[in-house]
């Protein structure tokens, strides 16, 4: 048994099992009481999507505490790039959230997130959906995505073909990203996305080309690298000024 503890307030502690099927494992995310079948080939619980979904559950709980609870009340969420479910799982239990809608385009491994939201029992929570995000229609309070962010002509693609169109811009680029984060989001919406820093001037070409507004930046230090968590928002008054916060280590 492995484990990995995420040194941030409100703590997502997993515990790995490995299971019969080869090439998968379980993951128990004891302080969110969930657990998640993962495949061992392609795609990976990453410090990426923890780090994102911890920021996404403090900013809205917070956001809930503060706001008046008719005003909050029956909020839906789409996740665009759902993967095989953590972020979505991990976000699930927030007050008022009526629907998150997690939209997976890779079938593979859409197979995994269908599993994990019925083993967690959330299917009337969390809405999955197999399809490419430009065919997807309605309009969404938040939006979040851990998306692939190498750019295909950065390096050689890895020969699995779930993990190339995971991590490289093969079905979906940062600019593509943020047009249907515009596109899909309510009016006063707010999206949250995280990028390495090597991608973030490229993220504020598309996030203003886009009449998108950046409400904070999360800057996290991980390794040898940055990931740096995006909050903004559609539409509202222009925002004076960009809320900065470190979590270096």
């Amino acid at each position: 048994m492995g484990s990995l503890k995420n040194n941030k307030k409100d703590d997502f502690l997993r515990e790995s099992d490995e299971i019969g099927d080869v090439g998968s494992y379980t993951e128990r995310l004891e302080s969110v009481n969930k657990i998640m079948t993962v495949s061992e080939i392609g795609l990976k619980i990453t410090e990426d999507s923890l780090l994102l979904a911890n920021f996404i559950k403090n900013k809205l709980e917070k956001k809930s505490g503060k706001s008046n609870r008719t005003f909050f009340h029956n909020r839906n969420m789409l996740e665009i790039g759902a993967g095989q479910g953590i972020i979505s799982l991990l976000v699930s239990g927030l007050p008022n959230i009526s629907k998150i809608y997690a939209v997976e385009v890779q079938k593979e491994v859409f197979g995994y997130l269908i599993g994990n939201v019925e083993k967690n029992s959330l299917q009337s929570k969390i809405l999955v959906l197999n399809e490419d995000i430009r065919n997807v229609v309605g309009e969404y309070d938040y939006i979040f995505s851990n998306p692939p962010y190498k750019k295909v002509n950065s390096g050689k693609l890895p020969q699995d073909k779930t993990e190339a169109i995971s991590k490289y811009e093969v079905l979906l680029t940062l600019e593509e990203l943020f047009f249907n984060t515009k596109r899909l989001l309510k009016n006063y919406g707010e999206f949250f996305v995280i990028v390495p820093e090597e991608r973030l001037n490229d993220s504020f070409r598309y996030i203003y080309k886009n009449e998108l507004q950046i409400l904070s930046l999360n800057i996290n230090q991980y390794k040898k690298k940055k990931l740096i968590i995006i909050h903004g928002k559609k539409g509202g008054k222009i925002n004076s000024g960009i809320e900065i916060e470190y979590n270096l280590k």
